[in-house]
């Protein structure tokens, strides 16, 4: 299963997909660059990747999760 795969798998499932929990998944800390890839994949279905900035340790980073187009307008 490609890493893209691994990674919409676990989107699909309500996960929050963090560069920590990619790499626990698949071995990419890009996840940034695989959330671009699966944005128009998610889009396809009527959803959208969304991206919260968070900060834990003095370490910024997104953190990203599949959202319906009723949550983006919150």
């Amino acid at each position: 299963m490609s890493q893209d795969a691994v990674i919409l798998k676990h989107l699909e499932m309500g996960e929050v997909i963090t560069p920590l929990r990619a790499f626990d998944l698949c071995g990419s800390l890009a996840c940034h660059s695989i959330m671009a890839r699966l944005r128009p994949v998610v889009r396809a279905k009527g959803k959208e990747i969304a991206k919260e900035m968070r900060r834990e340790n003095g370490k910024l980073f997104g953190a990203y999760r599949i959202v319906g187009q009723a949550e983006l307008s919150l």
